[in-house]
């Protein structure tokens, strides 16, 4: 079992890995203007600090900014264990909202709590370079770059080789590598920043037919893929998430 794993930013490109205990927020006012922004900047997720000894509260979004700058890339997506409300508030099982807070704000471990804490990262390894072949990693690719939201191409280039480079920028909270290989692909076209609008609303990647399709619009189908959208085609696809 996969638990849910994240990158926690630190600034200027400083991160590192862990596992994700929960995710809370703080929505009490009664106007609805201020519940709207406590939506948007109180939640927070409990994790390791960087030294992995003691957890810690992180804000989904960096604090005291008028910007929305993710802190958190999810990398893992998996929520199995977990339980959840109706505005999918929670957490791992063994470890309720009101105690992950005590041993926050205390710094001290109920019992046994601290050894379950560390299993759930024990055999987990990072791997920088993704390849997609399930509809799992595609997830993943989605939770960590926020679907391309707000994403141009930086880069695009063939590779001596046949394979593809693609770089995008403007993705919150990070940048994306992405490589095509095999059968490559391709229309950029529609996203002209000389002549027409260069960022991504939403993106689909499709494994379909020993193919990975990826599309800048959301809930696409291979049948819907036309002039007009800028796609990638190709047997193979990886990607690199490069926190910001």
């Amino acid at each position: 079992m996969v638990r849910m794993h994240a990158i926690v930013r630190q600034g200027d490109g400083k991160y590192y890995v862990s596992p994700v205990f929960g995710y809370y927020k703080d929505v009490k006012s009664k106007d609805d203007y201020q519940r709207y922004l406590e939506s948007i900047h109180t939640p927070y997720y409990v994790v390791w600090d960087e030294a992995g000894e003691h957890l810690i509260k992180w804000f989904a979004m960096q604090p005291n900014t008028k910007y929305l700058i993710p802190q958190i890339l999810i990398i893992e997506s998996g929520q199995e264990g977990w339980i959840e409300d109706e505005d999918g508030v929670g957490g791992v099982d063994f470890l309720p909202r009101e105690v992950a807070d005590q041993i926050i704000d205390s710094g001290l471990f109920p019992d046994g709590v601290f050894e379950k804490c560390k299993a759930v990262g024990a055999g987990y390894e990072y791997k920088p370079e993704q390849e997609i072949l399930t509809q799992k990693d595609i997830e993943n690719l989605e939770w960590a770059s926020g679907g391309f939201h707000d994403a141009c191409i930086q880069e695009c280039k063939l590779q001596d080789d046949g394979s593809l480079y693609v770089k995008f920028d403007g993705t919150w909270g990070c940048k994306v590598e992405v490589w095509f290989w095999g059968d490559v692909e391709y229309d950029i076209s529609s996203r002209d920043p000389d002549e027409c609008d260069p960022y991504w609303y939403g993106s689909t990647v499709i494994i379909w037919d020993d193919f990975v399709y990826f599309v800048d619009e959301e809930d696409m189908t291979v049948d819907q893929i036309s002039d007009g959208y800028c796609w990638f085609k190709a047997r193979h696809m990886k990607y690199r998430i490069i926190p910001d």
